[in-house]
């Protein structure tokens, strides 16, 4: 029989700050570890917060902040989201959107692709939550209309339901802007891209619920399969 210490995982971090936002990355959190099973950690305001939580980062599963907090300006984001979005070593989540979502009430994960070579990451992410939360997992792509496009718009869908072959999920085709679907495909708990562009920002923004923006693989991806294919609804109403 071994004796061999079982090891750590890595700390879910949060920032924390006392608003009320603050509080809610702290909830969101705190239930975060509580479901895969890891260390929380409470980062308070320092004099460089933003260099503290990058080097936090490269020893975390993943690192919290809210939308807002104590030093932003009135409509804009906490001065922590975008050099985390930016530069951490692992997954970020932002913390917004309603009630609803904040509370999980929808039992929904929504995977947002572009298309980017990146969206496996994301996929990947997506499928692992969903599987952990026993939520549904939706994939969405927004692709607005235009009178001649080069690309294929249904592609990104398509590669997804490859990607997911044998994970129970919905696929969405939304032909509008960014902002618009998510505003239209706002019932979901969180939503998970690994774009770190316009989309990004967009999400960041305009999001109905807390945004992760997915760095690296699930530390555990073989958890997520279910018994049922996934089935594809194009949303062009």
């Amino acid at each position: 029989m071994s004796n061999q210490a079982t090891p750590t995982p890595p700390p879910v971090v949060v920032a924390g700050d006392g608003s009320a936002w603050g509080d809610a990355a702290l909830r969101w959190a705190t239930a975060h570890a509580s479901l895969i099973g890891a260390p929380l950690e409470v980062h308070p305001p320092t004099s460089d917060q933003v260099h503290d939580l990058l080097l936090a980062s490269a020893r975390a599963e993943l690192v919290v902040v809210a939308h807002r907090g104590g030093n932003r300006t009135p409509f804009g984001l906490s001065p922590l989201v975008l050099p985390l979005v930016w530069h951490a070593a692992c997954d970020i989540v932002v913390v917004r959107g309603t009630p609803e979502a904040l509370d999980g009430e929808h039992h929904r994960i929504t995977a947002l692709v572009t298309g980017d070579e990146r969206d496996d990451l994301a996929l990947a992410r997506a499928a692992d939550l969903a599987g952990r939360r026993r939520a549904a997992l939706r994939v969405l792509h927004a692709a607005p209309p235009l009178p001649v496009r080069a690309d294929a718009p249904d592609r990104p869908v398509a590669h997804a339901d490859q990607a997911l072959r044998g994970v129970r999920h919905t696929s969405v085709l939304a032909p509008m802007h960014p902002n618009e679907a998510l505003a239209r495909y706002a019932d979901t708990d969180l939503l998970v891209l690994s774009d770190r562009g316009l989309t990004a920002r967009t999400a960041l923004h305009h999001s109905r619920c807390p945004v992760l923006i997915a760095h690296r693989a699930p530390s555990e991806p073989g958890g997520v399969r279910r018994p049922t294919g996934g089935r594809r609804a194009d949303a062009m109403r």
